[in-house]
């Protein structure tokens, strides 16, 4: 891996039960321990850091096709490093989809010394929520885009993922030294390639939002870059359609917010497109044809190689009293 990071009513597996008794924990634990390699233990704590991750997702990840990972992730299961569902569908069947397990977040816990650290996602009622979530398919969706970059990296090399935060843990670091929650990016990335990387935040859409609740992002983050220079990275919009990246793009261009923010975006699906292949992104700024991902910084800088001696005199100028947003008419698409 080149990564750094309603009941089960349809057969869902569950794996191995949790005793109350310490010393049969225990013994469970050492016996799954001696069945698991290397990568089973790096797939456990991605699931454990992501929440949920399917098949396809640990596939691409780790294996070299589909049916090994079925396979190994059956073992997974049943040794209790990891539990499964599949959420309902009207029609169809839906993929398992794969959670942390008690026996998988004991060996977390021993491996971070801290035995509770990971017990909460094991909860029942918390993975009993998570399946039912409205909002799965847009987690599985935004872990699509990170793990598509991983997978290109993996199969054809020319580049790597160096940070994958998801959700929590992206607003973990960018809200550590604030009081008041903004914004909560879907991922925090670092993407190398051709010698150079860029960070980003990724703000995964599937169409759901209306394009009002969109352009408020933009005025979140621009509230939170005045004081932090990690909200002066670039912003990446994933759309479902161009049609759907066009009016947004319409929408944040004549948001002054964004005049003072580094956005770009792209129409495309993860699961079939990479987002670092090809010429998908478009600066929402300035008139610049298509780019790939890693060219993106020449136009939109890094904000801690071009601005860390100027805090300042940066938190001075994004200060809307000083520059007068209200007089800066923004570009319009």
């Amino acid at each position: 891996m080149t990564v750094s990071s309603h009941s089960h009513t349809r057969g869902a597996g569950t794996g191995a039960g949790t005793s109350t008794k310490a010393a049969r924990d225990e013994a469970a634990v050492l016996s799954a321990a001696g069945h698991l390699t290397d990568r089973d233990r790096e797939l456990t704590r991605l699931v454990a850091r992501h929440r949920v991750l399917t098949t396809d997702q640990l596939a691409a990840l780790a294996f070299g096709n589909v049916t090994t990972a079925r396979h190994r992730l059956a073992v997974l299961v049943r040794l209790g490093v990891l539990r499964r569902f599949r959420p309902y569908r009207t029609t169809g069947s839906a993929p398992w989809h794969y959670v942390l397990g008690p026996i998988g977040a004991a060996l977390l816990g021993q491996e971070d010394r801290d035995e509770k650290r990971w017990l909460p996602l094991v909860r029942t009622d918390r993975q009993l929520a998570l399946e039912r979530s409205q909002r799965l398919g847009h987690m599985t969706g935004a872990s699509w885009f990170f793990v598509a970059l991983a997978r290109h990296a993996r199969e054809h090399g020319g580049g790597e993922l160096l940070q994958w935060d998801g959700e929590g843990e992206a607003s973990d670091y960018l809200y550590a030294r604030s009081r008041e929650l903004g914004p909560r990016p879907d991922g925090l990335g670092v993407w190398a390639q051709d010698g150079t990387d860029i960070a980003f935040l990724l703000e995964y859409d599937t169409g759901a939002e209306h394009l009002p609740q969109l352009t408020a992002k933009l005025t979140g983050y621009a509230e939170h870059a005045r004081y932090s220079t990690q909200f002066k990275m670039p912003i990446l919009f994933c759309f479902p359609t161009p049609r759907r990246e066009q009016s947004a793009r319409k929408a944040f261009a004549a948001t002054e917010a964004s005049l003072y923010l580094q956005v770009a975006t792209a129409a495309l699906n993860p699961r079939v497109t990479c987002p670092a292949c090809g010429p998908a992104w478009l600066p929402l700024h300035g008139g610049h044809a298509p780019m790939r991902l890693i060219d993106l910084g020449d136009v939109l800088p890094d904000p801690w190689r071009t601005e860390p001696e100027h805090d300042e005199q940066d938190q001075h100028e994004l200060d809307p009293a000083e520059t007068g947003w209200d007089e800066v008419e923004p570009d319009r698409l």
